[in-house]
């Protein structure tokens, strides 16, 4: 177990001290490409950040205490920027993207690959007030406190002096210290504590590595998280009742009927079908097209033109096919990562897709992308139009009318394949989820995969997202095989 606080599991003991307490003694695990990918990117930012201050001095990596130590001697000798600046206030440590003096004391400024007006900024608040924290602890008089965000102004070729937005939160960052301060030990006892904290079921609990076989979770089939789209307060109210088991729902406690549908399948392991799927599915016209996008997008802009965060267009994969049992045909298309190919894809997409027939997707993905296409080219905005008006999402058809146990409580492809089509899976290709796919096509666009290695990723990429739609494919099947069964319940094992 470590002796030590960090930010990390500080944020996570704000959010469930049962949780930060297993994760404390959590053996660490080596990041995934994407998780890598982007940290490389927040240290990009960070490094573009220390730009703006030439008379900055860097910290080096290394052990808290040594690098504590250093922080100290610059503070004696003057220095008046200090970037990477140590804390070790026990048991508490942070480092300071950004510590400059000012006004008698010093100003901390947190750089974040956010933008300026992002939505989360509670979340980037609480960030800076533990480090505001730590770094008063050690003695320190801070007077000022900022994010250093992105702006959405900057483009592709800009100096950093464009790339980040000033905000100032000194008055929220101090008071939510103060706040942190004062719960400081009580929450740092708990996580050295021998004994787990009391849990208590929370919407966290869903994101909780330990839920299932550690704490509330553990030894139940199916809990009330799986419910899905549960309101936070009747969250609470199963929370006040000490519910956590679905067979324990109770009756008095009103669910839509997508809610209903998964306690009646969780509760009966069994797959629920609706008698209305033969009607839904109707609206589907032959021939079927099944249409899947990549995209990629990092925190920098990877092409002319092009702003932070911005999603580019970068794949498609097509299965088609005349009628049930017919022959299935496939088209696919991948970009040139050394260039923006929006315009390529979107004319091979049109050619491709056809005149007639429905273009079957899974979720809005698509047809989000397919809008931003219309506002990048204009003259072609009818045609894209045309592929817009014959999209049929299998998402909220399968949503509205099927629910497996095994879909635990979310309909997301990864979920639904698996348990209606279980012999058709994402395990073994080398690239196998979206973020992965991301990574990989990035990493190609910033020069960092090369030589032979360029067409080994193209030919992954590729794979990955052939499997995308032939699982619309499939699944479409299984929803019109399920639509002609006379029964209402079918047995899970019977896919």
């Amino acid at each position: 177990m470590k002796n030590t606080i960090t930010k990390s599991d500080w944020l996570a003991a704000q959010q469930c001290l049962g949780m930060a307490w297993y994760a404390f003694r959590a053996d660490p695990s080596p990041p995934d490409d994407a998780e890598r990918f982007r940290m490389e990117q927040g240290q990009e930012v960070g490094s573009l950040a220390r730009k703006r201050y030439p008379d900055g001095v860097l910290v080096p990596p290394g052990a808290i205490e040594r690098a504590a130590g250093i922080t100290r001697r610059c503070i004696a000798d003057g220095v008046n920027t200090i970037f990477e600046a140590a804390f070790d206030a026990a048991p508490f440590v942070t480092r300071a993207d950004i510590l400059k003096r000012s006004n008698g004391g010093w100003h901390v400024v947190e750089v974040k690959s956010s933008f300026s007006d992002t939505s989360s900024i509670a979340d980037l608040v609480d960030d800076l007030a533990y480090t505001v924290m730590v770094v008063q602890r050690s003695g320190l008089p801070i007077v000022q406190a900022s994010l250093l965000l992105l702006s959405r102004e900057y483009r592709f070729g800009d100096g950093p002096d464009r790339l980040f937005d000033v905000i100032d939160k000194t008055h929220e960052v101090l008071e939510r210290a103060a706040e942190f301060d004062a719960v400081a030990i009580s929450h740092a006892t708990a996580l050295f504590d021998e004994a787990p904290p009391s849990p208590k079921l929370a919407s966290i609990c869903r994101e909780c590595a330990v839920f299932g076989d550690q704490c509330l979770g553990a030894g139940l089939t199916h809990t009330v998280l799986e419910i899905p789209s549960l309101h936070y307060k009747k969250l609470q109210q199963l929370a006040a009742q000490g519910i956590v088991d679905i067979a324990q729902f109770p009756d008095d406690l009103k669910l839509n009927d997508r809610q209903q549908r998964a306690v009646k399948s969780s509760v009966s392991g069994q797959m629920v079908v609706e008698t209305a799927l033969g009607e839904a599915l109707e609206v589907i016209n032959w021939p079927c097209y099944y249409l899947d996008f990549e995209t990629v997008n990092s925190v920098l802009p990877l092409y002319m033109g092009q702003g932070c965060h911005q999603q580019v267009l970068t794949q498609f994969s097509i299965h088609h096919w005349d009628r049930i049992g017919g022959e299935l045909h496939h088209t696919e298309f991948l970009a040139d990562a050394t260039r923006d190919c929006q315009r390529d894809l979107a004319e091979t997409l049109i050619r491709d897709l056809g005149q007639h027939g429905s273009i079957i997707v899974y979720t809005s993905f698509e047809k989000t992308r397919i809008t931003a296409l219309q506002g990048l080219f204009p003259d072609l905005a009818q045609p894209l139009q045309s592929i817009l008006n014959r999209l049929v999402d299998l998402h909220p058809i399968i949503a509205d009318h099927v629910y497996h146990p095994d879909f635990r409580g979310s309909f997301s492809i990864k979920k639904v394949l698996p348990a209606l089509v279980s012999d058709l899976s994402y395990e073994g290709l080398p690239i196998r989820d979206g973020e992965m796919a991301v990574t990989q096509f990035a990493r190609m666009a910033r020069g960092e995969i090369v030589g032979d290695d360029i067409e080994t990723t193209r030919r992954q990429l590729l794979e990955y997202c052939k499997v995308d739609t032939l699982a619309m494919v499939r699944l479409h099947e299984k929803l019109l095989e399920l639509a002609s069964s006379t029964h209402r319940v079918v047995g899970g094992a019977s896919n």
